[in-house]
């Protein structure tokens, strides 16, 4: 971070806290949003992406839906988690309803008439990731119902979840189990989830016999859903199997129904040969841990009870052994204190003061 930018952030920091006694500082990040937009939108996006809510991080939701870079900076994995993505997504999708069709249209259009200006492959995965989890029923269909048929696979694969979600067809999933990519067959299955239908059951039950297990799976979670049978045998045996990845996948299964009747099983899978099976044992019972117990803060979480964000740092850590990499820390900068008592934000002299010192 640069000596400006470090104050910029100073005074910005300073004008959410006095928004509501200061007048002066909503026409401070305006001017700021106007003169400095750069600078303005990485300080604001640190704000908002705290999750705390007031009328000034409403006011700076609206001065970021102006800046241009916004929708790549929501689609790009380097900026966060999905889980992430989709909270500050959702501040924006609250002061501007029609948010999720600028974001659809900055994905590949129908008549290729967008892309070279479109996302890439790994922002289009990350803003159907967004869409799906934020935008409801069919409006966005004629934006993006082509996607399906995308040559990236990874994009046709996200793009037939969502649409397979609202489209909410058991003959539109099995005219994508045609596709030779298991990631679109295995989300087509998934995208019916719910469907109590005679023709989605049949299509469920077919797939409990498919060759590639993730779309096995996710017909055995369809099945368990709309509760026509049980699937108990048919996860014991799978669990039991020959195949590594079928024993992965019933761990799977398992954690998703979430009961604690499956506990024993998975205990005893966690010790399996393959570390696959054992990995997605070990997650599946935090989730079925999550599911049995709430959130545990404050004078529990100092008792050493299971916290939330404990589960969730476990169940990353079961998931991939993360490298992390340690810098040394920057320094940071202090205005003078006579300045700072007598700043009003009101933006005529935010970029620079001579008097300040490091501190280590």
């Amino acid at each position: 971070m640069t000596f400006q930018e470090k104050i910029v952030e100073k005074y910005m920091d300073r004008a959410m806290q006095e928004w509501d006694a200061n007048p002066l500082a909503m026409g401070f990040l305006r001017r700021l949003a106007n003169e400095a937009p750069a600078i303005f939108f990485e300080t604001a996006m640190k704000h908002l992406r705290t999750g705390e809510a007031s009328n000034a991080h409403r006011f700076l939701a609206v001065l970021a839906l102006r800046q241009e870079e916004l929708t790549s900076y929501l689609a790009s994995p380097a900026n966060g988690t999905r889980e992430a993505a989709v909270k500050l997504f959702k501040r924006f999708l609250d002061v501007d309803p029609s948010f999720d069709v600028k974001l659809a249209r900055r994905l590949p259009d129908r008549g290729y008439t967008n892309h070279a200006e479109a996302f890439d492959g790994a922002r289009c995965t990350r803003a159907l990731d967004i869409l799906d989890s934020t935008s409801r029923g069919r409006r966005l269909l004629p934006i993006l119902g082509h996607l399906p048929n995308s040559s990236d696979h990874r994009v046709a694969a996200k793009a037939t979840l969502f649409v397979g979600r609202r489209v909410q067809s058991a003959a539109w999933s099995a005219r994508a189990l045609s596709n030779s990519d298991q990631r679109v067959r295995a989300n087509a299955i998934e995208a019916i989830w719910g469907l109590d239908s005679p023709a989605a059951v049949q299509l469920l039950e077919k797939c409990t016999e498919d060759k590639n297990n993730r779309v096995m799976g996710n017909a055995l979670v369809g099945l368990h859903i709309v509760g026509h049978r049980s699937i108990d045998s048919e996860l014991t045996s799978l669990s039991r199997g020959q195949s590594a990845d079928r024993r992965s996948t019933s761990a799977w299964v398992m954690g998703k129904i979430g009961q604690e009747r499956w506990t024993d099983a998975l205990t005893a899978m966690v010790k399996d040969e393959h570390p696959q099976v054992r990995g997605m044992a070990l997650r599946s019972l935090i989730e079925i841990r999550r599911h049995d117990l709430p959130a545990v803060t404050g004078e529990g979480a100092e008792n050493g009870l299971v916290t939330e964000p404990a589960l969730d740092e476990l169940a990353r850590m079961a998931a991939r052994a993360e490298t992390m990499q340690i810098e040394s820390e920057p320094a940071e900068i202090e205005l003078g204190e006579d300045h700072l008592s007598s700043l009003n934000p009101d933006g005529s002299s935010y970029a620079a003061f001579p008097q300040y010192k490091y501190v280590r």
